[in-house]
């Protein structure tokens, strides 16, 4: 993990997470492989969470998951993960890893600079803990996970720095 900014009120680090795409059915059958791999259980509906101490796994559609490890592995041991996956008919899985970039934004006054990237609704009561949402943050596609007092936002690799530079925009305005 990488400081980026602390200041104003905001806290923002750049994290070196992995992260597996899995597309299936959600059927019985992906539940339990799921579960055997993660020890997590499915989330119950689309843009929940669920976590463990060590994956964070949410559903981004009817049909696909993102699943992250939330600390730092060798990337064999992610590729073992989807070669696992993989074995099953049910599951596909991909590493989605180096195609993302990811950012852990909290303090108190994130929901504030956040808002001066994007229209999206951050209370609570639009935004609840353990959910996420795909929007335009600065103009970038992103996702943001919404994880107690703080967002993990993820958005293509090529668009680091001028997300980057957004941010510091943001503080600095």
């Amino acid at each position: 993990m990488k400081e980026l900014y602390s200041l104003r009120g905001l806290d923002v680090f750049q994290k070196d997470l992995h992260q597996i795409i899995l597309r299936g059915k959600g059927d019985e059958k992906f539940k339990k492989i799921i579960n055997k791999e993660t020890s997590l259980s499915l989330p119950p509906e689309n843009l929940k969470i669920t976590q463990n101490d060590k994956f964070l796994l949410a559903k981004h559609s009817f049909d696909q998951w993102n699943l992250f490890y939330l600390d730092r592995k060798e990337h064999k041991e992610v590729l073992k993960m989807v070669s696992n996956f993989n074995s099953h008919e049910e599951i596909l899985a991909s590493d989605y890893s180096y195609g993302q970039v990811y950012f852990e934004i909290s303090g108190k006054d994130k929901n504030y600079y956040l808002n001066k990237l994007t229209h999206f609704d951050f209370r609570i009561k639009k935004f609840p803990n353990l959910s996420m949402a795909q929007t335009l943050v600065a103009k970038i596609d992103c996702s943001i996970y919404h994880l107690n007092d703080k967002f993990i936002i993820t958005c293509n690799c090529s668009l680091e720095e001028y997300f980057k530079e957004r941010l510091l925009d943001a503080i600095n305005l």
